[in-house]
């Protein structure tokens, strides 16, 4: 398969070892403008892999993840690229709209001091999770008040 320029410049970034596989998954990943889950992966893989099955899709998923390339939202069941992988703090914030599912990636070196600072005290290893909060993003806020102000003038 060709890949455009970007996408092909974006892997060469990566130091990992790309089969065919992980790189259309992660082409799939790429392309997607919000989190996907598992599913919708394989539903686009099977374009262009007639014979790819669940179990590919998750190791390549696993894979990513692994790597640091990719955050698995556990919240929604759904991934979604990392937006700056070299930094692989283990006190990534992920915000996650409860209304569109939009994700903004955080790192905050306060954060990060908090939460060693709390691991510390009580003796225990922070792992490379991402921590997820939820809520609804400015847009879908927008979109609310849009939509009350256009109700209420419809009303008089």
């Amino acid at each position: 398969m060709n890949y455009p320029i970007p996408f092909t410049e974006y892997c060469e970034t990566l130091v990992l070892k790309l089969t065919a596989l992980r790189k259309a998954v992660l082409y799939i990943l790429w392309c997607t403008k919000k989190p996907i889950k598992a599913y919708d992966v394989l539903n686009n893989l099977l374009k262009i892999k007639p014979n790819a099955t669940p179990p590919t899709v998750y190791r390549a998923l696993d894979f990513f993840v692994a790597s640091g390339i990719l955050h698995k939202i556990e919240s929604i069941q759904s991934y979604t690229l990392c937006c700056e992988p070299m930094k692989q703090l283990p006190t990534e914030v992920l915000m996650v709209c409860n209304l569109c599912h939009h994700v903004v990636e955080t790192y905050d070196t306060l954060v990060h001091a908090l939460f060693t600072k709390l691991a510390d005290l009580h003796l225990f290893q922070l792992n490379q999770d991402a921590i997820e909060l939820k809520g609804t993003c400015q847009r879908c806020i927008e979109k609310a008040l849009d939509f009350r102000h256009w109700s209420h003038d419809r009303k008089t």
